[in-house]
């Protein structure tokens, strides 16, 4: 009989995996990247990778789904503990103003992700799995924004689904022009910011 593995066993193999892959893809990139790479990094069998997941692109979508449920969860507990809805819009730009681009581990991260996404667009499934999590981020602002319109917090001439999508359209292009060094990123989203603020007003 084969031995009797644990979910814990399984969980610590896993988490193994991914973060071996993670790095393989930050150094060599998500294209070039392997799974002989992330077997040589892991050193984990081949075998066994595929035992866990079936791909190179099922290895990324977990690890990007589990950075996605920690992030939302974040981004809901402090929520709920504030109260207005400009509260929550400046919580949400002061988390990408209190990071550094710039940081070497951040930055490949960051480049994985949009290299990553660009990938997703010659593969239809892939793609229908990226927009459910995009999704994600848009609904919750938008329930932010419905919210405040019905408080009568925030200007009820905006459409809370166009300007959940502004807000995210503004961190992806801040944190892509961050590839150039000279990229004034926090002057740039604080201008950003005021202009997004100002139009949620009363």
């Amino acid at each position: 009989m084969p031995p009797i593995v644990s979910e814990e066993y399984k969980e610590k193999k896993k988490e193994q995996i991914l973060k071996s892959a993670l790095s393989c893809f930050a150094d060599k990139g998500f294209q070039s990247s392997t799974i002989d790479d992330i077997v040589s990094h892991s050193g984990i069998s081949k075998g066994a990778i595929y035992n866990y997941f079936k791909s190179k692109d099922e290895i990324y979508l977990e690890v990007l789904n589990r950075a996605t449920a920690k992030n939302i969860e974040n981004i809901r507990d402090n929520f709920s503990k504030l109260r207005s809805t400009l509260s929550k819009i400046n919580f949400i730009f002061d988390g990408y103003l209190n990071t550094n681009p710039f940081e070497h581990e951040r930055f490949r991260y960051i480049v994985v992700f949009y290299e990553f996404t660009l990938h997703c667009t010659r593969n239809e499934k892939l793609l229908e799995l990226l927009t459910r999590r995009r999704d994600t981020f848009i609904n919750l602002l938008v329930d932010v924004l419905k919210e405040g319109q019905e408080a009568k917090e925030i200007n009820n001439e905006v459409d809370p689904e166009i300007f959940a999508h502004q807000f995210w359209t503004i961190i992806d292009g801040v944190s892509l022009q961050a590839v150039y060094n000279d990229f004034p990123y926090y002057d740039v989203l604080r201008e950003m910011k005021e202009a997004y603020i100002e139009k949620l007003k009363l």
